[in-house]
């Protein structure tokens, strides 16, 4: 069975202009986050506030670094689209 058989739950979020993803399984870690630009961030948490925390605090760290490093900071790709529902 594959990680997607697995999975239970996804949501979605932005952040900085980046959009990543936290994805729920019954097991430990139990919310993993992935940012689609930004695969070089690895990061989870226990609950889904932990893990969204996480991920802010990842995403503020790898830019500083690469700032530091003189490097470029990745162009977001994606982007997060709310539709409203009536």
């Amino acid at each position: 069975m594959s990680r997607r058989d697995k999975l239970v739950m996804t949501t979605t979020h932005e952040y900085r202009g980046y959009v990543f993803t936290v994805m729920y399984e019954a097991k430990d870690p139990a919310y993993v986050v992935d940012f689609s630009d930004i695969p070089d961030i690895i990061t989870s948490g226990q609950t889904l506030g932990e893990a969204f925390n996480n991920a802010c605090e990842a995403l503020d760290l790898h830019l500083e670094s690469l700032q530091k490093l003189g490097k470029r900071l990745p162009k977001p790709k994606h982007r997060l689209v709310v539709e409203t529902v009536e």
